[in-house]
């Protein structure tokens, strides 16, 4: 029986962060896709149905906040796991970001072990019905 791989959608408008996210998630066996903008998150989301997304608040244009409050609107999207990745570290913010359906909040910089386990327990409701006996 194989076991199914994760689909991560890693949203930032800083190219360089998407790399480094990109390659340490493949890296830890989930398939990756990436947008650079809250729109193309939006088209990415409903068109992919990914099962988690890393999404960075402060974005031109469309915010974090604002795809987070959008996707909570689709059926298709609803349920996704959203992790809030930003800079944007004050209390308020943080828990506007939880009261908009994230699911977690986690501060930039940050630790991609850290990251990776904070993926990992996002996913864990998926992985469960993925493999009801473990």
């Amino acid at each position: 029986m194989s076991q199914k791989q994760f689909r991560v959608l890693v949203v930032d408008d800083e190219p360089d962060l998407v790399v480094l996210l990109e390659e340490h998630l493949t890296h830890e066996g989930y398939s990756v896709d990436t947008a650079t903008s809250g729109m193309q998150a939006i088209t990415k989301a409903r068109e992919g149905q990914p099962d988690i997304i890393l999404l960075d608040v402060m974005m031109p244009g469309v915010s974090g906040f604002d795809v987070c409050n959008i996707l909570q609107d689709f059926p298709e999207t609803t349920k996704i796991p959203i992790v809030f990745l930003t800079a944007v570290a004050d209390t308020k913010r943080k828990i506007m970001g939880l009261n908009l359906g994230a699911d977690d909040y986690i501060t930039k910089p940050f630790d991609l072990h850290e990251l990776a386990a904070r993926v990992q327990a996002a996913l864990r409701p998926a992985m469960k019905q993925e493999n009801p006996d473990s």
